[in-house]
Order: structure tokens, then sequence, then C-alpha cells
């Protein structure tokens, strides 16, 4: 079987199973193309996946600076300040902000209005970047003042497990259940310049269960692409 009848495949059987797990919910599922190639991802989009997530502007840069996909494209990997000029020409949307002073030079570099997303360190993790749970509504709160950005969703890298077990499963359904009640007390506010539409929440190894728990937008690379070929590739 060739590589794109793979990614059909696998596109159609993670639409079923989210279709069986969402209670009639819409939820969209983003293809994760870090390593791999451009002609992958189209595979990927013709096989009905809604969006494409890059982790690195290079590398997105590389693929669709010279013809963007048919679908939205979305940055998920920390945005370095050198790079915001490039990612705002070439992206829908940032799904990973977390610090005033990146917002802050989105907002300056923007001439439109553009979409982002607050990065949730729901787990607390030193390893990983992310606004604190407890830090999310003062945050938007203070984006009141923005000009150009719009805070369109949160978005979380959940802990991953320590061992398949019940009680691990516990624990990260629980940190899924914490970023669901965050997203719906915030979205509650009825913040114009946030108006909280998406919550991306849920990867390769954990997505059923994210879309159980409410996620509108999960994050699939290995279970669409297979391993990355970080040798090949990187």
């Amino acid at each position: 079987m060739s590589q794109e009848q793979v990614i059909r495949e696998r596109v159609a059987e993670i639409r079923q199973r989210i279709h069986e797990l969402a209670d009639g919910r819409r939820v969209k599922l983003m293809a994760v193309t870090k390593f791999h190639t451009r002609e992958e991802a189209e595979w990927a989009i013709a096989a009905g996946v809604d969006l494409i997530g890059e982790n690195r502007v290079q590398e997105a840069l590389q693929k669709w600076k010279a013809s963007p996909p048919a679908v939205p494209l979305h940055d998920i990997g920390h945005l370095q300040t050198n790079k915001v000029k490039y990612a705002i020409e070439l992206f829908d949307s940032i799904d990973s902000v977390d610090s005033d002073r990146l917002v802050d030079l989105l907002d300056r570099t923007a001439s439109r209005p553009f979409n982002v997303m607050l990065e949730v360190n729901v787990g607390s993790e030193e390893s990983k970047y992310g606004l604190a749970p407890e830090a999310v509504r003062p945050y938007i709160e203070l984006a009141g003042r923005l000009h150009h950005v719009r805070i369109r969703g949160l978005m979380t890298v959940l802990p991953a497990r320590r061992e398949n077990s019940v009680e691990e499963e516990r624990r990260i359904r629980r940190h899924m259940q914490e970023m669901v009640d965050l997203w719906r007390m915030c979205r509650s506010e009825g913040w114009s310049w946030a108006p909280l539409e998406e919550l991306s929440m849920g990867m390769s190894g954990d997505w059923e269960w994210a879309v159980e728990a409410g996620a509108t937008l999960i994050r699939v690379g290995t279970g669409i692409f297979g391993p990355r070929a970080y040798a090949s590739r990187g």
C-alpha cells in the first residue's frame, strides 16, 4: 500500500472514530506535518483534514511560502519573536501565544485582524511552555487593549502518560476536564476580542479522550503519517 493510501485510510478511520465519540459535535482534525513533506500534507488535505499545523516557521516557509495549502495553516510551535513577521505573513493563526511580549509584538506587526490561541500549561510542567491556568482569565481581560489580535481559542499540550494504567488515564482525563472547565468559564465572559470558539486539545496518543472531554480541535501527526523520519528530514 502506498503512503498516499495509508494516509487516506488513517484520516477516514479517525473521522469515523470522531463521529462515534463526539455526540454530534463538530470536531476539527488538524494534520501536524512537522518533518513530513508538502506532498504528504497535500495527501492529508485531499483525504479530508480541516487544517495543517506546523511547528517551525522555517520549515513551514520552505513548504508553503510559494503556494499556501488549501486549508488554514496554523503555527502550533513555540514562536520566537524574531520570526513574528514571517509567521503573520504565512499563517492563518498562531496557536501557541503565552506571553505579553509575544502578543504585543503580534498586535503591532499585524496590519489586519489576526487570530491566535493562548497556550495553557495545564499540567504545570516546567519543561513546557504556556500560561498557568489561573493566569488565563486575567490575561484575556488585559487583551482588550489590542487592536488586531483576536483570541480565538485555548490550546494545550497535555502531560504525557508515564505508564499505561487506569490511574494514569484518570490523571490525564482530569487535566482535560480542567481545560474544558477553564475554556467554558472564559467563554461565558462574552469578550468581543476573545470569542474562544476553539479548544485545541489532544494529539496522536490521547485525542480520543480529548474528543470525549469536549475538545473542538485535535492535532494528529503520527496517527496520520506514521513516525517522523528525523534523520532524513531534520
